[in-house]
């Protein structure tokens, strides 16, 4: 594969082992956030109506379980080895994400990580959420809260993605690193790309390169 000066990259389910947003609206609110969430997968409601509804279900949660909830969010084990790679070889990391803000920054700085994100902004006082949508695009083609799609300014660049958030900038890369969901519907579309289970497999396929 050829060098990239630009990579671009999800984050949960990506860069976490875990899907952070699904897991903590699966803890607090049991399984009601699936009832827009398939509205969603089906096309039927965007993914910034399907973030309002799921946040509206988070209630009387207490700052100590907010902090504990992040805090057990992990991180791919290679995720760290993989920017000191990229950080050697003057590639620049963006983070895109159709999650939650706060969740990306307590993340980042308790592994003391500089990386640039963009992502739906989550507010929390007095055991409420609320969010907010700073990067929406009303002419982004899924209706994305965090219009992904609409960050990228370079021609050529690398995506690293898992769900179905990813699918149309998926498109758009230079060159893939899908999985999970991603995978599926790249085998599915035949739209090439090179699938990964650990940052390891991104690392070794970034080297070819050299």
């Amino acid at each position: 594969m050829k060098k990239f000066d630009t990579i671009y990259c999800d984050f949960d389910g990506t860069i976490t082992k875990q899907d952070s947003v699904n897991v903590f609206l699966e803890k607090y609110t049991g399984e009601k956030w699936l009832e827009s969430e398939k509205l969603w997968i089906d096309g039927k409601i965007s993914s910034r109506e399907n973030a309002i509804i799921q946040v509206g279900l988070l209630n009387n949660i207490s700052q100590k379980q907010l902090d504990d909830y992040i805090n057990s969010i992990k991180i791919d084990d290679y995720f760290l080895e993989f920017v000191d790679f990229v950080k050697l070889n003057n590639i620049k990391l963006t983070i895109l994400s159709d999650g939650f803000d706060l969740f990306i920054k307590k993340v980042l700085e308790r592994y003391n990580l500089n990386i640039p994100f963009y992502a739906n902004m989550l507010t929390y006082r007095d055991g409420k959420f609320d969010i907010d949508f700073p990067y929406y695009n009303e002419s982004c083609d899924k209706k994305a809260g965090m219009c992904k799609c609409n960050k990228v300014k370079e021609k050529s660049f690398c995506y690293i993605g898992d769900g179905t958030s990813d699918l149309c900038i998926a498109a758009k890369a230079d060159f893939l690193f899908a999985s999970k969901k991603l995978h599926e519907y790249c085998v599915k579309n035949n739209i090439k790309h090179s699938h990964f289970t650990s940052f390891r497999n991104i690392i070794d396929v970034l080297k070819e390169g050299d």
